[in-house]
């Protein structure tokens, strides 16, 4: 397996991040990257996600081989098969080309077999053990010389078979227990369609659009099996499918109260009723309860599904302790911690048991269905109904309040420009103990809890300037965070605001690392996207507004002379912000042959090529230039365009290559 050449984005292990968060981490992230996978310190797989869908996979245990699943989803024969491999032993390449090859498969039919074998190797992924231990390479493709070109799938059917198959049941048991009493209910926009459930699964799931329905109440349905419940619960919970409403269950007048129990936690995750209900027997109807793997067929739609768009997930929580860390590049360490970010994320979302405040009570209607359970509701209590109020106007600040709140908000803005000794006043030479006091003294002002419910308006604005005294303690009272403070004072930077730069830099330099990886793959649209982002962060740097400039030029507006020349003279001004801007000089070049200007084209390329002498597309257009006897000849397409989108004669470089050689060093 290839060896990364760069230190991981972030790292873990399945027992802490189970492989079903990574995936839908990455989906909800759009992560582009490689995760590599060990057991022991020895490579077992390694999975390239682009745009947060599973587009590559390579195991160091071998099967489901593409020709195989073909045949099993009924694309080719099995002579169809034999005659592939024995090509195969002689003329070693790619299956899918020799089935082509052969007239057995058209390219759709290799597409579909290949979604299909990434499908199963992805499912095959979580039998792995607990002690699997994971490396994401953020931007990076490990990937690019093995196979062919990737294909993207959706994750969600994999990882429902592969939870219900090979359940991480302490994580399992963790969610569902924070339930308590809380029922769940389909979202309006739920995607269950996606997961690609089984007939029991559907029907299942049919219930909970009906009403809301606790975890024991769908046990109790005998649609599927207590497990399979615990886990279909699960899946949904994790995937953003449902949503807790509080379940309060009703019984007509006409039946004797209910004998209520006094309320006491639960002790697990199925045991939370709250009252005793008087059980009635209900004439049932033979249900199957299916708690064996659900078997594929030939007719598998999966592999020809269209790609949905990815589900929507909370938004990350991200600890207290560590607010807005700044992102990082790939090649740098980083103290992204995937595991607890999924696991806050995903816990974030469920609220504490039996808490009615924070749920929706939803009373069940009764019903004859022979799939619900066989207790009857019972009648809740109607409402009091309380006689509307005016608000209350807020009374006015006293005039003391009113300078404090002043105050606060004049150092919430002048705060984030100081550095740590200026925050608590004291100088660069104080001792620890006299920065702790300093803090002591400025706690008593500032701590967000002191403040009058009067100047609530402005609690954020307090904790802010808490935030950063704290911080400042924390760092000056450590002796070698200090150290390393006050070389960060002699750089630069040592002030939250100067803080806020560098991240803008970091994340504009990543947004930047992550445009030239979907250039490369000819995503010319989202390689955009990505650097217009860049510049908006960091507008000093040349590499970025050339980049932007050339994929503006490539857009069908562009390709005349006139909207070349506009492009032309970005390029000059990014020359001009840096004289050594390799890609600004040879796209530079590029448009200068566009509209047949070949003297100053050619000079661009000299430049470039002088500049980066492995610049191989510079080295060409000079080489060419000379052959031609020093005469110019405009590059394909309409106006000289050299669009991505569009696919060049024999002999020319896609963007994409060209690219790849521009700046692959």
């Amino acid at each position: 397996m290839d060896a990364p050449q760069v230190a991981p984005t972030a790292e873990g292990t399945f027992d802490k991040t189970p492989l079903s968060n990574l995936l839908i981490y990455a989906l909800e992230r759009g992560l582009s990257g490689t995760f590599e996978l060990s057991l022991n310190e020895a490579s077992v797989a390694t999975l390239l996600f682009i745009e947060g869908f599973p587009a590559k996979i390579r195991t160091t245990e071998p099967g489901h081989f593409l020709g195989e699943v073909m045949a099993d989803l009924g694309l080719i024969t099995g002579e169809q098969l034999a005659a592939s491999l024995e090509r195969l032993q002689e003329s070693p390449r790619l299956q899918g080309e020799i089935l082509i090859e052969l007239g057995f498969a058209t390219e759709q039919m290799v597409q579909a077999g290949l979604r299909g074998h990434l499908d199963r190797k992805l499912e095959q992924l979580f039998s792995l053990p607990q002690e699997t231990a994971f490396a994401y390479f953020d931007g990076v493709d490990n990937l690019a010389r093995f196979g062919g070109p990737p294909v993207q799938i959706d994750p969600l059917p994999a990882l429902w078979r592969g939870v219900r198959q090979s359940p991480s049941w302490e994580h399992v048991d963790a969610t569902l227990r924070r339930l308590g009493a809380l029922g769940v209910r389909l979202t309006a926009n739920a995607q269950v369609s996606r997961f690609q459930f089984g007939r029991n699964e559907l029907a299942a799931i049919e219930l909970f659009q009906q009403k809301p329905l606790r975890v024991i109440d769908l046990a109790n349905s005998k649609i599927v099996g207590p497990s399979v419940a615990q886990l279909l619960v699960y899946c949904l919970l994790i995937t953003k499918q449902v949503e807790l409403v509080e379940v309060v269950a009703e019984k007509p007048a006409s039946s004797p109260q209910p004998q209520v129990q006094p309320a006491t936690p639960p002790s697990s995750g199925q045991a939370f009723a709250r009252v005793q209900l008087q059980a009635k027997p209900v004439v049932r109807t033979p249900l199957v309860i299916e708690e064996m793997p659900v078997n594929r067929s030939a007719s598998d739609s999966r592999i020809s599904s269209p790609m949905p768009a990815p589900i929507p997930l909370p938004d990350e929580v991200r600890p207290a302790t560590n607010a807005n860390p700044p992102p990082a590049l790939p090649g740098a360490a980083s103290n992204l911690d995937i595991g607890s970010m999924i696991s806050t994320t995903i816990q974030s979302s469920l609220p504490p048991p039996m808490t009615a405040a924070a749920a929706v009570s939803v009373a069940p209607e009764p019903t004859s269905s022979p799939a619900m359970n066989v207790h009857e509701a019972v009648t809740a209590p109607p409402p009091v109904e309380s006689s509307p109020s005016l608000p209350s106007e807020p009374a006015p600040l006293t005039a003391e309040q009113s300078t404090l709140k002043n105050k606060i908000l004049e150092r919430a803005i002048t705060i984030s420009g100081q550095d740590y000794f200026q925050m608590l006043g004291v100088d660069r030479d104080a001792t620890a103990e006299a920065v702790q006091k300093a803090f002591i003294q400025l706690a008593k002002v500032w701590h967000p809890d002191r403040l009058p419910a009067a100047l609530v308006d402005v609690k954020e604005a307090c904790s802010k300037v808490f935030s950063h005294l704290t911080e400042a303690n924390a760092t000056l009272s450590d002796p070698e965070r200090r150290q390393e403070y006050m070389t960060l004072i002699k750089e630069g930077g040592a002030t939250p605001d100067d803080q806020a730069k560098i991240q803008a830099v970091v994340e504009a330099a990543t947004d930047f690392q992550k445009a030239e990886f979907h250039l490369k793959r000819n995503d010319v649209n989202q390689a955009y996207e990505l650097v217009k982002k860049a510049w908006a962060l960091d507008p000093e740097q040349a590499d970025y507004l050339a980049m932007m400039t050339w994929l503006e030029a490539q857009k069908p507006e562009f390709v005349g002379r006139e909207k070349t020349l506009e492009k032309i003279a970005v390029l000059d001004k990014c020359v001009k912000m840096n004289a050594h801007c390799e890609r600004a000089i040879f796209w530079r070049g590029m448009l200068y042959k566009r509209i047949d200007e070949g003297a100053r084209a050619v000079k661009d390329f000299k430049r470039a090529a002088d500049l980066n002498p492995r610049n191989l597309d510079a080295l060409r257009e000079v080489r060419l230039h000379n052959m031609r006897g020093g005469a110019s000849k405009p590059p394909p397409g309409p106006g000289g365009s050299m669009r991505p989108s569009a696919k060049p004669p024999a002999g020319n470089e896609t963007l994409g290559g060209l690219f790849g050689k521009l700046f692959k060093k």
